[in-house]
């Protein structure tokens, strides 16, 4: 009897400490896959965040260049003009035009009224739509001059663009820069509305050799970005000088650059490439790497 007991306590302590051994794993497993699952989601979220900030972006880029081609064609560049009206239609679609309120020479504030009607294609196929108002201090390219982009109805491939681009010259001698800063903006991807805001320094970096000629200018921009989800979720991008992101007007994509796109703590990089212009793009975060398709 006395070892049937002790075989029983025996038996009984190997059984209790298989079941605690059986908790502990169960329950570090599932620690362990809640982190992984809490890693995924943040990362995904980044990934997510930077595959926007390519698109966004790229259409508040393209409002600077709308109102340098459309000023220069217009007289609000500098004094003098040079008409290039068949580069014109290629890039923003033949069928835009524009209304400017003062004709009067050296005149000023002159509004633009630029506008894409229902809808009109460009050479690489963007759909510029409605209608978009740029107020302009002085001459673009006169140092302090002040030029306010503002879109009213205005579609990009069928996204809703809203806010106030305020460009600031802020040119010294041959060196041609701008202070960039989008307040208030706001786009609709798919059925998320994501806000946008800017503080960036965009500089002329070739073509200032042919001011009247914008077809050859290249330009870098570094600086900050923001995006703001639903839920409070918010993704802050930088630009840094080192690698600063370089667009072509000729090109309607960034070429070149790397962003940092940053959502609680977590950081992906937006690789544009070494200066080719396509519409691809890579996103890195740490052993994930994902290709996305710039939008036209």
């Amino acid at each position: 009897m006395k070892g049937y007991f002790c075989f029983n306590r025996i038996f009984a302590g190997v059984v209790i400490l298989l079941v605690m051994a059986t908790l502990f794993f169960a329950c570090s497993k599932s620690a362990t896959d809640t982190a992984n699952v809490d890693t995924n989601k943040g990362d995904n979220q980044t990934i997510t965040a930077a595959a926007d900030q390519a698109i966004v972006s790229g259409i508040y880029d393209d409002l600077f260049g709308i109102a340098l081609e459309v000023g220069a064609d217009a007289s609000l560049n500098e004094t003098g003009r040079k008409a290039h009206s068949a580069e014109l239609a290629a890039k923003l679609g033949s069928c835009f035009s524009y209304d400017i309120d003062d004709v009067t020479v050296d005149q000023w504030p002159k509004t633009l009224l630029i506008k894409f009607g229902a809808g009109c294609a460009d050479n690489t196929g963007r759909v510029r739509a409605g209608n978009i108002q740029v107020t302009y201090s002085g001459y673009f390219y006169y140092p302090g001059s002040v030029i306010v982009i503002k879109p009213l109805t205005y579609t990009v491939n069928g996204v809703t663009v809203t806010g106030t681009k305020t460009i600031t010259n802020m040119s010294n001698g041959n060196v041609y820069k701008y202070s960039s800063v989008v307040t208030g903006g706001t786009v609709k991807l798919d059925t998320v509305i994501v806000g946008f805001n800017s503080n960036t320094i965009i500089t002329q970096t070739s073509g200032t050799a042919t001011l009247s000629d914008v077809t050859d200018d290249i330009f870098s921009i570094t600086g900050t970005d923001s995006l703001a989800y639903p839920l409070g979720i918010s993704a802050t991008i930088t630009v840094n000088e080192a690698d600063a992101l370089e667009r072509k007007l000729e090109c309607p994509w960034i070429g070149k650059g790397k962003a940092l796109v940053t959502v609680k703590g977590v950081t992906a990089t937006v690789n544009y490439g070494n200066g080719i212009c396509d519409d691809s793009a890579t996103i890195d975060l740490g052993d994930k790497i994902k290709s996305i398709v710039l939008p036209k």
